[in-house]
């Protein structure tokens, strides 16, 4: 074998020995401690502490961007888009006695209850922004069929006042919910409003544009894509 060929086979015996290395299967984290792990995480304050981070900036946002368009000559139409699931009303009891996995008929009977407290920092931030003539849209995963205890329950948790509440037709059948919030973002865009922070608690919530600034708050508890 010649010197060149030697070094060439040399080389790609040493590339395959590190592909195959890397691409062997590592065992998934166990889930029963992810399950405390996830506990914890909520139970020592981090969970609340970290929420209450991301909303205080997405409160110094919109509060900014308001007090700039009431200087215009002519103010636009300012919004806010908010998810409602762990973004305005907190499941955390819910979840955590079904050991954060709950069934799909399990989680619409909880809906129906329509007894979800609100999330303290969000419910303040909410107020907040319709005081400073921010309109507020809810744009949610839940179905149409949830309207009724939807409304219900943000109401006894202490939202009113908002602009409309669009929920997802019982008919959408797409594998994510990033079609109908963002094609809803374009709706609410197309009445005239300047959508300023659409805030949600899942990157779904958030992608396919309509809004000048996102805001992503935790949530280890279950994904939506």
């Amino acid at each position: 074998m010649k010197k060149n060929q030697l070094v060439i086979s040399t080389f790609f015996a040493i590339t395959l020995s590190i592909f195959l290395s890397n691409t062997s299967v590592a065992e998934p984290a166990n889930l029963a401690l992810l399950k405390q792990e996830i506990t914890v995480y909520h139970d020592s304050g981090d969970y609340q502490k970290e929420l209450t981070k991301i909303i205080r900036k997405a409160r110094n946002y919109t509060i900014e961007r308001a007090k700039q368009n009431a200087k215009l000559a002519q103010p636009k139409k300012l919004a806010v888009v908010l998810d409602i699931d762990e973004t305005s009303l907190s499941n955390y009891s819910h979840l955590v006695s079904h050991e954060f996995t709950t069934t799909h008929a399990q989680w619409r009977k909880y809906v129906r209850v329509a007894n979800a407290p609100a999330i303290k920092p969000m419910l303040a931030f909410y107020k907040d922004a319709i005081k400073h003539n921010v309109a507020i849209f809810f744009v949610t995963g839940r179905k149409e069929s949830e309207r009724t205890a939807t409304v219900r329950n943000l109401k006894q948790a202490g939202f009113h006042d908002w602009a409309a509440l669009y929920l997802k037709p019982e008919d959408y059948n797409k594998p994510s919910v990033i079609p109908f919030k963002s094609q809803t973002r374009a709706v609410i865009s197309k009445l005239g409003y300047t959508i300023i922070a659409s805030i949600g608690d899942q990157e779904s919530d958030l992608k396919g544009g309509y809004a000048e600034k996102t805001f992503k708050l935790p949530n280890p508890y279950y994904y939506i894509g």
